[in-house]
């Protein structure tokens, strides 16, 4: 049986931190000596294998990175903690780099993964490099780590807002230093996806309002996505899970047509992505979904005038997840008060999982 832990704050309110978050974080890191020593500490690394993994929204954030190493020629994995742990630990009993991600540094896998990390140095065997984001300093993955990278975006109700999208956005500089082109522009770049957020906030009942039908009327929902998407679309279906407790389901773009589609009805809700070089694809998705009789809601660019469609500016696609998500923590934050729901109070478990 599981506990319920209060809400200390408003989740709308971590919501609409966000802008100012991310601007804090690049003041913070801009020109950071992390930076070199991340750089550094990596060079020496014999191999170049660079393993990502985490849990959760974590695990979901570090899509867009694994992605985009991949697409530089970087060897790289992306392996949920809890699997890592127990079926393919070779992975990282080796000297490569090894990416963590938690909020809170303290959950079950985490701390799993650190014991065993130590027992194999106290055996004289081969160890990772271990990169750390976290929220805070003080906590045990941090501690343990060669390198921490630490978003500082403050507390949050149970249902990861703010600390997504900082992660998002540290793993994202963390990445180029990797690849050794984190430029001024690169901040530049984010400090416009700030901009963009904070735009959406101001207007975002407004913005959002062509959906509100659909809210009062869907039982389910599946989020579909391509390329840095498919982040946003698992995150969002977390997202309602969490906030909402309504079932929602995230997709790939291509797997929604293996035998998800057979799901359309008129009590689910299907929200597309349409963004990224594969913009076209979702498009056409959409139109199929149309022709069964399902509206569809495309959040990002498109040209279906039967679609709801929610327009959010054009930036590099591996950083569109940051303003995709905005749009899901918002229409999660309007269905979770349709439904009298509180997000962030758990009936069952906790935002820190101490259970494996």
């Amino acid at each position: 049986m599981g506990t319920e832990e209060s809400a200390p704050m408003n989740y709308l309110a971590n919501i609409l931190e966000q802008p100012q978050v991310l601007r804090a974080i690049l003041k913070t890191y801009h020109e950071s000596p992390l930076w070199d020593e991340l750089r550094q500490q990596c060079r020496q690394q014999l191999d170049p294998t660079i393993v990502l993994t985490g849990m959760g929204a974590s695990y979901n954030a570090l899509l867009p990175t694994y992605l985009s190493l991949l697409q530089a020629g970087f060897p790289a994995l992306r392996v949920e903690t809890s699997e890592l742990l127990y079926y393919v630990p070779a992975l990282w009993q080796r000297p490569c780099c090894l990416v963590v991600v938690s909020q809170s540094g303290e959950s079950i896998e985490i701390r799993r993964l650190l014991e065993q990390i130590q027992d194999q140095a106290e055996q004289g065997l081969p160890t990772p490099l271990l990169i750390s984001v976290t929220n805070q300093a003080d906590n045990h993955l941090a501690r343990h780590s060669t390198v921490n990278l630490c978003t500082q975006a403050g507390a949050e109700v149970g249902v990861a807002t703010k600390t997504y999208t900082s992660t998002l956005l540290l793993l994202n500089l963390m990445r180029r230093t990797i690849l050794g082109d984190l430029q001024d522009k690169h901040y530049q770049q984010w400090y416009e996806i700030a901009d963009a957020q904070a735009a959406f906030c101001a207007d975002w009942e407004a913005q959002l309002a062509p959906i509100q039908d659909q809210l009062r009327v869907k039982t389910h929902w599946a989020l579909v996505g391509r390329g840095p998407a498919i982040a946003s679309a698992h995150s969002g279906a977390l997202i309602f899970k969490e906030a909402t407790r309504v079932p929602a389901e995230g997709f790939s773009g291509g797997q929604f047509r293996h035998g998800p589609f057979e799901l359309l009805s008129p009590n689910l809700g299907v929200i597309l992505f349409t963004t990224g070089k594969t913009a076209e694809l979702s498009q056409r998705l959409a139109q199929d979904i149309l022709k069964a009789g399902t509206v569809p809601i495309c959040i990002g660019n498109t040209t279906i005038p039967d679609a709801i469609q929610v327009p959010l500016p054009v930036v590099e696609e591996c950083l569109q997840p940051c303003l995709e998500i905005l749009v899901i923590q918002l229409l999660a934050a309007q269905l979770a008060a349709l439904k009298g729901v509180t997000p962030g109070i758990f009936r069952w478990g906790t935002k820190v999982v101490q259970q494996e």
